[in-house]
């Protein structure tokens, strides 16, 4: 119960540092405590992003926990003479897009005990041991690079869900904080109506306050403004923004702070993706007040992701990509079933598999993760 505590009073200042970079190392650090590690860094699987896992020649700031400096000068001095065996094989295990990864995974006790990268930077640097949570934002690859000296003792593969249970959060704070990245990379003067997406403050009743442009622009198509509430015009869509709404702010009084998002249905439209992002002391200073803050996102692609794409990315079986493409294409669970001409027990069958190896836990996490795919292989 401790450790969970620990954990969601970490998570709660990255969602803080999204807004202010500057408070990465800090938060990162109490996020590197709470699970058990000596270190910790955010990296993108994508060679042409500023936070991507070379920082060789960087040039802006990165996500790094404050006890990281000072191996990460020590891996920038000797880097070149003892490369890290880790980056070429992380490429070749196949694992699906959200995952935990150790150190044993990829080399052996052998290796470790000659390797120049453990001789010249792992063990003078005493980060002897290494694991990553893999985990997929906005159709990119990201991870959260965890560090453990001698002392502390190898990552096991056994700690696999301790490690995973934050990767929701992480995927929210990072969706978040790139749109902020987008403006800056140091924030401090973020304001809602700067955000490419649609932001409204929400009181303790879950009434309006106020919201930007953006948000503004989707009452109309697919949102509804009624005695100052935000409703979606599907029915069925409302239903599950209201019961978000309704457990977000249960969870504000009571501490635990846990909403997962929601898609809205819109016709003629793409689907939105809502969310919840925690008000924490800093953020409510930011914006001024407001209890909530709910955050809308277009899910635009030319097409559905196409099975073929699917069940590589995930490991999914024929029928299960095939199931999971129906799904990113509009289809609820029945339809889908009807559609693929399958019984509906064995649809869901399939939904339970497919939500295991994307590292979901409901279709409308699935269905916006799916939805963020490119279209094309």
């Amino acid at each position: 119960m401790a450790a969970s505590r620990a954990i969601a009073s970490a998570i709660e200042t990255c969602y803080d540092a999204a807004f202010e970079f500057w408070r990465w190392p800090e938060a990162l650090q109490n996020l590197a405590d709470a699970l058990g590690a000596t270190s910790c860094v955010i990296r993108a699987c994508d060679d042409t992003h500023p936070f991507r896992s070379d920082q060789r020649k960087r040039t802006t700031p990165t996500p790094d926990s404050r006890e990281h400096a000072e191996f990460s000068a020590l891996w920038l001095k000797n880097i070149e003479g003892a490369p890290d065996p880790r980056c070429e094989r992380l490429r070749l295990l196949a694992k699906p897009a959200t995952c935990f990864t150790v150190e044993d995974e990829l080399t052996t006790s052998e290796e470790r005990r000659h390797l120049a990268y453990y001789q010249e930077i792992a063990r003078p640097g005493n980060r002897e041991w290494w694991a990553a949570v893999y985990f997929l934002v906005n159709k990119r690859k990201w991870f959260l690079s965890m560090f453990r000296d001698a002392r502390s003792g190898a990552f096991e593969l056994s700690e696999a869900e301790h490690f995973l249970r934050v990767v929701p959060d992480l995927n929210r704070i990072i969706s978040l904080a790139e749109k902020i990245w987008e403006i800056s990379l140091d924030p401090t003067l973020a304001v809602l109506d700067q955000f490419n997406f649609g932001a409204a403050l929400l009181d303790h009743r879950g009434c309006l306050t106020r919201c930007n442009a953006h948000a503004d622009a989707l009452f109309g198509s697919g949102l509804l403004a009624r005695h100052r509430r935000i409703h979606a015009a599907d029915r069925e869509s409302d239903t599950r923004l209201q019961r978000m709404i309704g457990a977000a702010l249960s969870g504000a009084l009571d501490g635990a702070f846990v909403v997962e998002p929601e898609v809205i249905a819109r016709d003629g439209s793409f689907w939105l993706l809502a969310e919840i992002v925690p008000m924490t002391s800093f953020v409510r200073d930011l914006f001024n007040g407001g209890d909530l803050l709910l955050c809308f996102t277009d899910l635009i692609g030319e097409r559905s992701p196409s099975a073929r794409l699917l069940g590589q990315t995930f490991q999914l079986t024929a029928a299960e990509a095939r199931l999971a493409s129906s799904l990113t294409a509009g289809d609820g669970i029945d339809a889908a079933s009807d559609r693929l001409a399958i019984g509906r027990e064995t649809a869901r069958t399939q939904l339970r598999a497919i939500l295991a190896k994307t590292g979901t836990h409901r279709q409308a996490e699935l269905t916006a993760l799916l939805a963020r795919l490119p279209s094309r292989h």
